[in-house]
């Protein structure tokens, strides 16, 4: 979906709580059924069942393990690991509405960030044109905003600030 021409939108208080309850709601359930908070480095050390091992532990775990039972770990009992793969399933399922939901509001973000950014711009822009004139109010405005802009050379205006939807 392309970027929409404008935004001005908000979020009301409502929205927002709703929003939040939402999501409080998915963490706490999740957290009450088992709390699981790696830090990164165990993460990154962490053994996962990537799309080219699930073949292979789901056929261990549902078709050999049940056929030879004299194999299985003993310390580790099927149930466990049948759970643990009904699970990883589950989750995976659920994890494509969260990532979903994270690029949502990630772009909503963005859109909102640029269309404020750019107002500031222009606005800045238009300042900056009113002191040619002594325009009430220009000098401060350049004088509060110009830190932003120092040692970034001439600022001309974006060919994408021009026409944001080609």
């Amino acid at each position: 979906m392309p970027l929409p021409s404008q935004m001005g939108v908000n979020i009301s208080p409502a929205d927002v709580t709703t929003i939040q309850n939402a999501l409080n709601t998915a963490l706490s359930t999740l957290n009450g059924i088992q709390v699981v908070q790696l830090t990164v480095e165990e993460r990154g050390k962490m053994q996962s069942m990537s799309e080219t091992r699930f073949p292979y532990t789901q056929k261990a775990i549902e078709t050999l393990a049940p056929q030879f039972p004299n194999l299985q770990p003993p310390f580790m009992p099927l149930a466990d690991a049948q759970a643990d793969l009904e699970t990883s399933l589950t989750l995976r399922e659920i994890n494509v509405l969260v990532k979903e939901i994270n690029d949502r509001f990630t772009d909503f973000s963005l859109a909102s960030e640029r269309y404020a950014y750019l107002y500031m711009r222009k606005f800045y822009a238009i300042a900056k044109e009113g002191q040619a004139v002594n325009t009430p109010g220009a000098d401060t405005v350049v004088s509060e905003l110009s830190p932003l802009f120092e040692g970034m050379g001439p600022q001309a205006d974006e060919e994408e600030d021009e026409n944001p939807n080609p």
